[in-house]
């Protein structure tokens, strides 16, 4: 089941995180001026491209002290974990997750998002295209995505998917650009995760401009 983004839940991340050294989203240069970087450098396994990296430092913002922690687990065939929280001058700025779970239909899956509050009500998201079988929905300041996910050498009797969220923490910005660069980042965070879950014959999910349907 997707998870509510609390304070806790940021503290659980943060608390198993691999702290990676460095800074990211934007620096202040020695003269005081912000200097731009990429996403290389906080969560570097989604970025896959230029669009991608220029979507999520868009989100991120700027601020003069950026740290990142991320982690990635999958100990056994049917588990998968990844996280990466971006934080900015102590505040929590963006939050990425990708969880092998079992949400059901396409439908249970929506309903827990809205249940959470992780995407809004129907009237804040739209969907956007993921192929055959994969399925995206993006709002004001997050975006969520599902795809069928069964794991090579997988026993499980109910196929599990791989549920993927990016939240702008501060929902802070334009609306519609926010939901455009979530969607693009968790597009990519989906490709990641189809990997490191070792999906068997993954869903090849379009890249490109965001279409939303």
């Amino acid at each position: 089941m997707p998870r509510q983004f609390t304070t806790t839940h940021l503290a659980a991340s943060a608390a198993l995180a691999l702290v990676i050294g460095g800074t990211a989203g934007y620096l202040l240069a020695p003269d005081g001026t912000e200097k731009r970087v990429s996403a290389d450098s906080t969560c570097p396994d989604i970025s896959t491209s230029d669009s991608v990296s220029d979507a999520f430092s868009r989100l991120v913002g700027s601020g003069g002290d950026v740290g990142s922690t991320v982690t990635e687990k999958g100990q056994s065939t049917d588990t998968y974990h990844y996280g990466c929280t971006v934080q900015v001058d102590g505040g929590g700025r963006i939050l990425l997750t990708a969880d092998l779970v079992k949400s059901g239909s396409v439908s249970d899956w929506k309903t827990n998002l809205e249940r959470n509050g992780d995407i809004g009500s129907k009237n804040d998201y739209k969907s956007f295209a993921l192929g055959k079988t994969g399925h995206g929905v993006a709002s004001s300041f997050s975006a969520a995505i599902y795809v069928p996910c069964k794991p090579v050498g997988s026993k499980l009797f109910v196929e599990p998917n791989l549920s993927v969220e990016v939240t702008k923490l501060d929902r802070e910005g334009d609306a519609d650009a926010n939901r455009s660069d979530a969607a693009q980042v968790a597009r990519a965070l989906a490709v990641h995760a189809q990997s490191g879950a070792h999906c068997e014959d993954a869903e090849r999910l379009p890249t490109g401009p965001i279409k939303w349907s």
